[in-house]
């Protein structure tokens, strides 16, 4: 597969095409954002929060999100907030692709697979399958 930005977003590991992403910068963006889990319409803060960090106890407070991605998409750019973006190599065989069942569970288009970084399992997101939402 190559380069991806691996992040958590809304408390979900995901990786994007390195290609996809054009500029990550140190702050939250002050609009809400896409949402790439389904929210049609994400309030301020509903998708802005990641995974407890490593270290903290179950049940403890989210980490907050402190970056914004900017993606290239099939319309014009959006942003995400995210906790923990990073460049990384997947090699082909981490890398699978999402079965035809679980996608029509899913219903989103833009979770193409799964890829294993670092021992983990994140969702696979194709930033040009993106639908029209909290543009």
């Amino acid at each position: 597969m190559g380069a991806v930005v691996a992040m958590l977003h809304a408390g979900v590991r995901c990786a994007l095409p390195a290609q996809q992403v054009l500029l990550a910068e140190g702050d939250p963006a002050p609009e809400p954002g896409a949402c790439l889990w389904g929210a049609p319409s994400p309030e301020p803060g509903a998708c802005l929060s990641g995974d407890p960090a490593p270290g903290r106890a179950a049940g403890a407070a989210p980490e907050p999100a402190t970056r914004t991605v900017r993606l290239s998409t099939g319309g014009p750019p959006r942003a995400i907030a995210c906790a923990r973006p990073r460049l990384v190599e997947v090699d082909r065989e981490r890398v699978w692709p999402l079965p035809e069942l679980l996608a029509e569970i899913l219903a989103l288009p833009h979770v193409v697979g799964l890829a294993e970084i670092d021992g983990a399992l994140h969702w696979v997101v194709d930033a040009r399958r993106l639908p029209d939402i909290g543009a």
